[in-house]
């Protein structure tokens, strides 16, 4: 395959904050072989299915991506060999489903292994709102405009805009991209609040696109 198709493999993981070691590559590549005129669907469909594994280590090589790969190619006989259903409605025990979190410190997702009441405590509430913010923030800093280039010479990545906290704008000066949800914290004023503070936003000049 050729070395722009590779550069292109190690573009997508480094959008999504991965690195990759040769006997990754290698492995990925000859994943996507199997799939002539839809190479770029194999490499997200891996790459979606990849985010989702409790990774070691942000470098991924052939020990990470392989299992990975197994699954994939199991399910993909495993459709193969099945007659066609005439139901298109699964039922899946919601306490069979395995449940993942984000580690914020190591960047990667891990197992939940304790056990799941069926009934939630008084902080599942707001549990349930800040693990999804956490979800969506660390997926658009993953996007290919909010990644901090590698190097100053990467133009590809040259135009990129690093997402901050919103307690980090704290004695900054200059444009800074945040991202947060907007809440009434009092009557008549609005603030604008991530999970490290918040700060009050006006919108007296504000312009509608509706």
């Amino acid at each position: 395959m050729s070395g722009q198709f590779r550069k292109k493999i190690e573009r997508k993981l480094r959008i999504r904050g991965y690195g990759l070691k040769m006997d990754g590559l290698e492995e990925i590549l000859s994943f996507v072989n199997r799939f002539q005129d839809a190479e770029d669907e194999a490499i997200d469909l891996l790459l979606d299915h990849l985010d989702h594994q409790s990774l070691k280590s942000s470098i991924i090589d052939k020990e990470a991506v392989h299992p990975v790969i197994r699954l994939l190619l199991e399910a993909e006989a495993a459709e193969e060999e099945s007659p066609p259903s005439l139901s298109s409605i699964r039922v899946v025990d919601a306490f069979l489903v395995p449940k993942f979190r984000y580690d914020p410190i190591k960047k990667h997702f891990f197992q939940h292994t304790g056990s799941l009441p069926i009934h939630g405590e008084a902080s599942a509430k707001a549990s349930l709102y800040r693990d999804r913010f956490s979800l969506l923030f660390q997926r658009v800093s993953r996007d290919q405009h909010f990644i901090k280039p590698a190097f100053d010479t990467d133009v590809e990545t040259s135009q990129s805009c690093q997402l901050s906290t919103i307690q980090s704008l704290v004695g900054q000066r200059g444009r800074r991209w945040v991202m947060g949800v907007i809440s009434q914290l009092e009557d008549g004023h609005f603030y604008l609040e991530d999970l490290t503070a918040a700060v009050e936003i006006d919108f007296s000049k504000a312009i509608s696109f509706c």
